[in-house]
C-alpha cells in the first residue's frame, strides 16, 4: 500500500474516530443503529478505497506517459550523437576533456600577470586545444557549446592579464648607450644588464656600441614566452640541458643557432643575457 493510500486512510479513520466519540452514546444505541452506522462508514470507507484506486490508475498512467517520454528523448539524444559519428559514451569522453581543458585554463588564468606572459606559449597551446575541440561535431551540442564559450572567455581573459606584463618601452635619446640606460635607476638600476637590452632588440641593435636617438627598445622585466635569461656560470651546453628547455646538453647548437645575432662567441655567453628557446 503507497504512502498515499495509507494518509488517505489515515485521515478517514481520524475523522471517523472523532465522529464516533463526539456524536454517539454506544450504551443507548440499539444494535440495528449501531449496525446502520458502521453500515455508513463501511461505505465511506469503499468509496474513499475506490477513490484512492483510481489516483493510483491515474498516476500509473501518468507515469507511463513519462516513461515514454524520456524514451523518445533517448532517442533523440542517440540520433544526435549518431550524426556527430559517437554515442552517449563519446558524448561523456568528449565532455570530460572540455572539463579538464577548462581546469587548466583556469590554473593559467589564476598565475600572476607576469607569469602568464611567461607562459604564453603554453597559453596559444591551450587555445590549440580549444580551436580543436570546436571542430569536433560534439561541439554544437548545446552543453557542449556552453562549456566550449566559457573556456574562450577564461582564455581571452588569461590572454588580456598577460598583456599587462608586455615590457615596457624605451625611447633612445641623444647622448646614450646600452651601459647608461640599464643603470638607470627607472630600467635595470644595472649597467651589467646591458646586454639584456641587447639580446632582446637584437632585431634593431647590430652593434651593442652603436644606437640612435629615437630608437624603441623593449625592456623586458620577466622572462617571456620560449626565453632564458642566463645566469652566471652558465654556458650553452647548461642551459640545453635543462628539462624545461630540451633535456640534453648536446642540443646547444639548437640555442647557438637561434641566438647568432646576438651571440657572437658561442663559447661565451653572459649573465642578464636572454636566449631565445628554439622549439
Amino acid at each position: 500500500m503507497n504512502i498515499v493510500k495509507i494518509t488517505f486512510l489515515m485521515v478517514i479513520f481520524s475523522m471517523a474516530s472523532v465522529f464516533a466519540q463526539n456524536s454517539y452514546n454506544y450504551e443507548e444505541m440499539t444494535e440495528e443503529q449501531y449496525l446502520a452506522e458502521l453500515q455508513k462508514w463501511q461505505e465511506r470507507l469503499a468509496t474513499a478505497e475506490q477513490g484512492i484506486a483510481d489516483e493510483d490508475a491515474r498516476i500509473a498512467s501518468l507515469q507511463q506517459e513519462l516513461d515514454a517520454l524520456n524514451a523518445d528523448i533517448d532517442q533523440t539524444w542517440t540520433d544526435i550523437y549518431a550524426k556527430c559519428g559517437t554515442d552517449g559514451d563519446g558524448n561523456q569522453a568528449y565532455n570530460g576533456e572540455l572539463g579538464q581543458l577548462r581546469n587548466d585554463v583556469n590554473s593559467m588564468l589564476s598565475l600572476s600577470a607576469e607569469d602568464i606572459y611567461g607562459k604564453m606559449a603554453e597559453l596559444d597551446a591551450l587555445q590549440a586545444r580549444l580551436d580543436a575541440q570546436k571542430e569536433n561535431d560534439l561541439s554544437v551540442v548545446s552543453a557542449n557549446e556552453q562549456l566550449i564559450n566559457q573556456i574562450q572567455s577564461l582564455i581571452d581573459q588569461a590572454q588580456e592579464k598577460g598583456k599587462g606584463a608586455v615590457p615596457p618601452s624605451y625611447t633612445v635619446m641623444r647622448g646614450d648607450y646600452l651601459w647608461k640606460i640599464a643603470a638607470n635607476p627607472d630600467i635595470y638600476n644595472d649597467a651589467f644588464a646591458w646586454i639584456r637590452i641587447y639580446s632582446s632588440n637584437a632585431d634593431q641593435i647590430k652593434n651593442p656600441d652603436l644606437i640612435f636617438p629615437d630608437q624603441t627598445f623593449l625592456i623586458p622585466r620577466v622572462v617571456g614566452p620560449n626565453e632564458h635569461l642566463v645566469q652566471k656560470g652558465e654556458n650553452l651546453s647548461m642551459i640545453a640541458g635543462y628539462s624545461n628547455i630540451y633535456g640534453s646538453t648536446f642540443q646547444w647548437n639548437k640555442l647557438y643557432e637561434a641566438n647568432k645575432s646576438s651571440i657572437a662567441d658561442q663559447n661565451m655567453i653572459y649573465p642578464h643575457q636572454v636566449i631565445k628557446i628554439a622549439r
